[in-house]
């Protein structure tokens, strides 16, 4: 057998198989499927800082949502490490009276969100948010069936308000730190409706990280803030790469693979969104199907005017967005946008796969096979081979 189906077998086998976490050994994994019933279970939770939280858990992962702040995921973390920003000057705190548009009162309690693209203030077919006292900052419905989280928003059925209800579910995958969001919307008017689902999920910046993105080069462009803002750096081996330096600014980009990935260089932990790309499609912003932001120092121009941004180290952030392709749908016709989470422990991001991150692309010679990976799943590892 030649050396490229050597390769081309050993690369199948990882991709189907449930491969090792590092904390995870037999004994973990015999224990997560006697429990997994029970662990998946969703339940009323009211320890997420001083928040109700719906909250789902594994032998990995926990994962909260709070009904009470726009149906936001507040909270999603691999062993008690947190991987999205929250507020921790307003913890516990509700509003649900923000006003609409821009320039009203806004309380951003951070997490993961979903709005309506495009965003702008021209007319009825931009959303002028955020604030949104509807979408955005309303009380949600919530249900919790078997080891499923479903919330559900008010009607935004108002006089030039968007015409769109949101649903969306959420669930753990056994044995893993996958998380899977399924996001819908639905037209509740008497009119035709074109939104694309915004999917915006608030990573920290208070330690060393940097993001990573399939772009290929000449395919990413500043939305807000300078054009040489130091915070993009660019695309090299085939990702474009963003680190936070305390500034305002944002980039729309059109991916290559459905991925993108934050690692935090100290801890060695990677935080993947995998999301579908459907490259016929008419996206948001210029063609853009993933944007990055981030709040700090400078100005931007937005609504016609300047608008200037302070740096704290409080509410200093960025955002991860998936873009979901712009929908035409007449009344009562819905669009549905499906994004997996997950997590792992790893020492760089070269490549995301449905398994895990690929660190260093394996490799084979005299006999050995090399490489680095990190892994969502646990399990035990098994290479074969068949030459």
């Amino acid at each position: 057998m030649s050396f490229i189906n050597v390769l081309r077998k050993i690369f199948i086998l990882i991709a189907i198989m449930s491969l090792c976490l590092c904390s995870c050994d037999k004994d973990a994994e015999r224990k997560e499927r006697k429990t997994s019933a029970r662990r998946n279970a969703p339940v009323l939770d009211e320890s997420f800082h001083s928040w109700d939280s719906l909250t789902l858990r594994n032998s990995y992962i926990r994962f909260d949502v709070v009904p009470d702040l726009g149906g936001k995921i507040m909270g999603y973390a691999l062993h008690g490490y947190q991987v999205l920003w929250h507020d921790s000057a307003r913890e516990g705190d509700v509003d649900t009276d923000q006003g609409y548009g821009f320039g009203e009162k806004l309380f951003n309690p951070g997490g993961a969100k979903v709005w309506t693209a495009p965003q702008g203030w021209s007319g009825q077919d931009e959303w002028p948010g955020p604030p949104d006292n509807v979408l955005d900052s309303a009380s949600y419905e919530y249900s919790l069936d078997g080891k499923i989280i479903e919330v559900i928003s008010p009607e935004d059925d108002g006089s030039g308000r968007t015409g769109i209800q949101f649903k969306h579910t959420y669930s753990l995958t056994p044995v893993s730190t996958i998380a899977n969001l399924n996001l819908s919307m639905t037209n509740v008017v008497d009119r035709t409706v074109k939104w694309g689902l915004w999917h915006i999920a608030t990573v920290p910046v208070d330690r060393d990280f940097t993001v990573y993105v399939p772009v290929d080069k000449g395919n990413w462009h500043v939305i807000y803030g300078d054009e040489d803002n130091p915070q993009w750096l660019g695309v090299e081996d085939g990702l474009f790469r963003a680190r936070y330096e305390k500034l305002v600014g944002k980039v729309g980009m059109k991916v290559r693979e459905g991925w993108a990935a934050w690692h935090d260089e100290v801890n060695n932990i990677a935080y993947a969104m995998m999301f579908p790309v459907d490259k016929g499609a008419e996206y948001p912003d210029g063609g853009s199907n993933f944007e990055i932001w981030t709040n700090g120092l400078g100005t931007i121009q937005a609504n016609n005017r300047e608008h200037s941004f302070e740096y704290s180290p409080e509410s200093a952030m960025m955002e991860l967005e998936v873009m979901g392709p712009l929908a035409r749908l007449a009344p009562d016709r819905s669009s549905e946008l499906d994004v997996r989470w997950a997590m792992c422990r790893c020492s760089g991001v070269k490549r995301v796969i449905s398994a895990g991150v690929i660190v260093e692309e394996l490799a084979y010679k005299d006999g050995n096979v090399t490489g680095r990976l990190g892994t969502f799943y646990g399990g035990r590892l098994k290479i074969e081979y068949f030459n």
